[in-house]
């Protein structure tokens, strides 16, 4: 009986202690649990993402020049002499044969009178001559000399007359007066110019196209402008001209027409932005594009972390083309769909686990 008794207790504490121990080891495995899912929780980096997408691919080119008068003339002297009168001044209008100047005609009208009376004599000889030969006092000869010689008095009363017609200076366009280069008084001589006249009520562009981008332009094709004169302003241009030959810098001279609004005037000068947007296949391009952000390293050598289903991250080569504002052109290296870090890379490192902040991808 004792000795049952003594067998019976130890039963209990075994079963005790098993019981403890089963207990301690289960409390043991929950706390391991929640320290492994502590220690995953910690090392997984905090990042943002965003999706691999693909986009029309903006092809416009963005290029500068300055507005040129679409017509622009001298105002020759044709004849030497003080300028005794000038009627223009720089700005102001005025119309195609408008008198702008005056050469002093003083000699010119001297050489004028002189060379009349001298084709008036030279035809009374002529009449004299013709009555003598019927009179049988003169040759036949004689008379074809004094013909001759009132053709010459002719001639000379002809170029005298035209050098006469050259001391008024006439305007040989419609504009507006950019340059005034004498003054009333000084002398001009044959070719020289006294003023330039500028036609603005149309105007050209001159822009410099890269060799890469000039495909992108055609003739007759219409592109925007803007000015810092009016920022809010969009002109409407044409393109006149595209240079056969590319410079030595590789570019070309595309040649813009503009009409000149009388509500937004444009002076010869000014400085425009131009967009020409292509035609044809290359308006509607594709391409694949990321944040600029997601893009570490160098543009030469660019890497970017993607997301991989387990998530962690995993480093890749790539290469970029073109920047659009925030994005930036991947060429190759990505598959559309795909996620890619755009913060929160500085703490990351290949197979790293990583946290995404938001559900949202960016």
């Amino acid at each position: 009986m004792k000795i049952g008794k003594i067998i019976l207790t130890t039963l209990i504490v075994l079963a005790l202690a098993a019981f403890a121990t089963a207990k301690l080891y289960n409390n043991k495995k929950i706390i391991d649990e929640k320290a492994a899912q502590r220690e995953v929780l910690v090392s997984s980096i905090p990042v943002r993402v965003a999706l691999v997408e693909k986009i029309i691919k903006d092809n416009s080119l963005n290029l500068t020049g300055s507005f040129e008068a679409r017509k622009e003339l001298g105002i020759i002297a044709e004849t030497q002499g003080r300028l005794t009168n000038l009627y223009l001044d720089e700005g102001s209008t005025i119309r195609k044969g408008q008198i702008v100047a005056k050469v002093d005609d003083t000699g010119i009208q001297s050489q004028l009178a002189t060379a009349e009376a001298s084709l008036s004599k030279a035809e009374k000889d002529v009449e004299r001559f013709e009555r003598l030969l019927k009179a049988g006092a003169v040759s036949q000869l004689q008379l074809e000399e004094m013909k001759l010689n009132k053709q010459n008095m002719e001639t000379n009363v002809t170029a005298v007359e035209q050098q006469l017609k050259y001391t008024v200076i006439n305007s040989p366009m419609t504009g507006t007066v950019k340059e005034v280069k004498v003054e009333e008084g000084s002398f001009a001589t044959p070719g020289a110019i006294i003023a330039t006249v500028v036609d603005i009520s149309s105007l050209k562009m001159v822009v410099k196209v890269p060799e890469v981008d000039i495909i992108k332009v055609e003739k007759g094709q219409a592109v925007e402008i803007q000015t810092e004169v009016y920022p809010d302003k969009i002109f409407t241009g044409h393109v006149n001209l595209i240079s056969v030959q590319a410079d030595q810098g590789r570019k070309f001279d595309v040649e813009i027409d503009l009409p000149n609004n009388a509500s937004f005037p444009l002076k010869a000068g000014m400085y425009g932005s131009v967009k020409i947007q292509p035609t044809g296949p290359q308006s509607n391009e594709e391409s694949l594009y990321v944040p600029r952000n997601a893009v570490i390293g160098s543009i030469k050598d660019a890497k970017v972390y993607i997301v991989l289903a387990d998530d962690t991250v995993s480093l890749k080569s790539i290469e970029v083309g073109d920047e659009d504002n925030d994005k930036i052109e991947v060429l190759s290296g990505l598959n559309e769909g795909e996620t890619v870090v755009t913060t929160g890379q500085i703490n990351l490192s290949e197979g790293k686990s990583i946290k995404i902040l938001s559900d949202k991808i960016l």
